[in-house]
């Protein structure tokens, strides 16, 4: 029930966070000498979709409760990314990290549910930023999406922060295990669950010259028809 508890709280209380997160930056779009309304507009129907994601994430949760299977679809995983980055934009900036893609063009899509992947990817993308927070030097987050072996799809998200703890690049997939001051060790484990539940794979390792990268595998629809 411990477990049960913490996930259904880690997985509501990230799109909130990201309201938060974009409600703060509406009311600094609006403070300013020259109010930018158009950012502003835009803070505030990302807040929408933000509700939005809570409740179908409860709806997916009641499923799950019922047995039933998770809604997928075709999904282009370079959309997904984008959402996230528009999404978390300001809480980058706010720490002076700058973030690069290099998204493969073309790249064939995934059958996934939206809503998992999205959670999958904020956790990948806050986690960085967190790691970075109180790092001197270069601040960069780099999100790349390729064309792997056998026709899937690998996506990696690399920071320049603390790095990972040395000899524990499994341990911090465990439900509890947490290297944070307030962390509720729920964030990888239910994204390497996601992951694995659309047969696909979630690891990590260390990033060149400092920092750590994560990296996903999801099969495609290419790799499917070549079955």
């Amino acid at each position: 029930m411990g477990e049960l508890t913490a996930s259904l709280a880690h997985e509501v209380k990230q799109p909130i966070a990201a309201a938060v997160i974009n409600a703060n930056a509406c009311s600094r779009w609006l403070a300013g000498d020259t109010p930018n309304v158009e950012e502003a507009r835009a803070a505030a129907m990302r807040i929408a979709r933000d509700g939005t994601r809570a409740a179908e994430i409860i709806s997916r949760l009641r499923l799950l409760f019922k047995n039933r299977a998770p809604e997928q679809e075709l999904l282009d995983i370079n959309e997904v990314i984008r959402e996230m980055i528009v999404l978390l934009r300001s809480e980058a900036t706010r720490y002076s990290i700058s973030v690069r893609t290099d998204l493969a063009e073309d790249s064939p899509q995934v059958m996934a549910d939206r809503v998992q992947l999205q959670q999958v990817m904020m956790n990948l993308v806050l986690n960085g930023i967190e790691a970075m927070r109180e790092t001197d030097g270069t601040r960069e987050l780099a999100i790349k999406s390729q064309l792997a072996e056998e026709g899937r799809l690998m996506i990696s998200v690399s920071d320049t922060g603390i790095g990972l703890p040395p000899q524990q690049t499994e341990q911090i997939f465990n439900a509890f295990f947490t290297t944070k001051l307030h962390g509720t060790g729920m964030g990888l484990s239910i994204s390497r669950s996601i992951i694995e539940s659309h047969e696909g794979r979630l690891w990590a390792g260390a990033n060149s010259p400092r920092g750590a990268s994560f990296f996903i595998t999801l099969p495609t629809q290419v790799e499917v028809h070549e079955r």
